[in-house]
């Protein structure tokens, strides 16, 4: 059984900005309609009392998402090199918002979007449309995402169409941290990631299209490993994005990534339909952002783990008219 729940917080530029809440017997998922951004996952082992999220501590922070906290990414994730594409022989040229990169779909994407909210059976669903030649993509792009319970599992479920032929790649970037309200950061979480390479970037984090083995190195984490890689070598790939920032080629699709917090036993496991997952340890959080219980930002504060398509293959992320874009990621907490 499902508890709902909708909470007004006021009206900010203009929006009506809506909390929703969702609630089983193991696990309570709140969000706003502002970028289905995540404000809570709490677990009933802990009376629903230990945020595993980063949550700012004001709502209008979510209106100047800078780190894309916690929010539904697109339309397409991650970073596409020089913001060009070529679908039917015809390039085109995006938004650069990150040197000369495209970064999750542009200045002006589902990180702010105001999704009309519905509840479905065991959760919600969020939906807009972006529009056509938005950001420099082609195509009116319909995007369903549904946060749904099923006991200890938060399911998060992507659908997409368009009237163009265009790219779609989504996915989720929350920020987690299992220490439990952010009593410490995530570098003393141990951590498993089933991949055995991850993707080459260059001096500005654009993708080479190479793959580097990850064996025997700071990169490996096919073996459960605690993050801090202060006892690691240190290599170039590694200096070039501040620490971990890195696509991640996915060896399996069923629990693809474990995170441990190894002081209180929580875990979470993520399972995807997804090839790949960018793992980002929280590089450039600093102490200008404020979270809940006045808590200061400071560097690796959050993991996330956002799986999508590799960014770099626009065959793979090539949406026609009559079709539908699908993705799920399920996030599984124990304790």
């Amino acid at each position: 059984m499902i508890a709902y729940q909708a909470l007004e917080k006021g009206t900010i530029n203009g929006i009506n900005v809506v909390e929703y809440c969702m609630k089983n017997e193991a696990l309570e998922v709140r969000f706003l309609n502002i970028g289905g951004v995540l404000t809570k996952v709490a677990m009933a082992a802990d009376q629903y009392e230990q945020n595993l999220v980063l949550n700012f501590d004001n709502v209008e922070s979510y209106f100047n998402n800078g780190c894309y906290l916690n929010a539904i990414i697109g339309r397409t994730s991650n970073r596409i090199k020089n913001g060009q594409f070529t679908i039917n022989n015809q390039t085109y040229q995006l938004d650069l918002n990150n040197g000369p990169n495209n970064l999750h779909g542009g200045a002006e994407c589902l990180t702010y979007a105001d999704f009309n909210v519905t509840q479905i059976p065991a959760g919600y669903a969020l939906t807009t449309t972006l529009p056509h030649q938005e950001n420099g993509f082609p195509g009116n792009v319909t995007i369903k995402v549904c946060y749904t319970l099923e006991d200890n599992n938060f399911i998060v479920s992507y659908e997409a169409t368009t009237d163009q032929d265009t790219i779609v790649n989504l996915t989720q970037h929350a920020y987690f941290n299992l220490s439990g309200n952010l009593s410490s950061t995530i570098y003393n979480h141990e951590l498993q990631i089933k991949a055995d390479y991850v993707a080459e970037v260059d001096d500005h984090s654009s993708f080479t299209e190479q793959l580097i083995p990850v064996a025997n190195t700071l990169f490996d984490f096919n073996e459960p490993t605690i993050i801090d890689p202060k006892d690691k070598e240190h290599l170039p790939l590694f200096e070039k994005t501040s620490g971990y920032d890195h696509l991640y080629i996915l060896s399996d699709t069923k629990e693809v990534a474990t995170l441990k917090d190894l002081a209180s036993n929580r875990q979470l496991t993520v399972s995807t339909t997804s090839p790949s997952m960018q793992f980002y340890a929280g590089n450039f959080l600093t102490d200008d952002l404020i979270f809940e219980g006045n808590r200061k930002g400071e560097m690796h504060l959050g993991a996330c783990f956002e799986t999508h398509l590799i960014p770099f293959d626009f065959e793979s992320q090539i949406l026609k008219p009559g079709d539908i874009y699908s993705q799920q990621t399920t996030f599984t907490f124990t304790k």
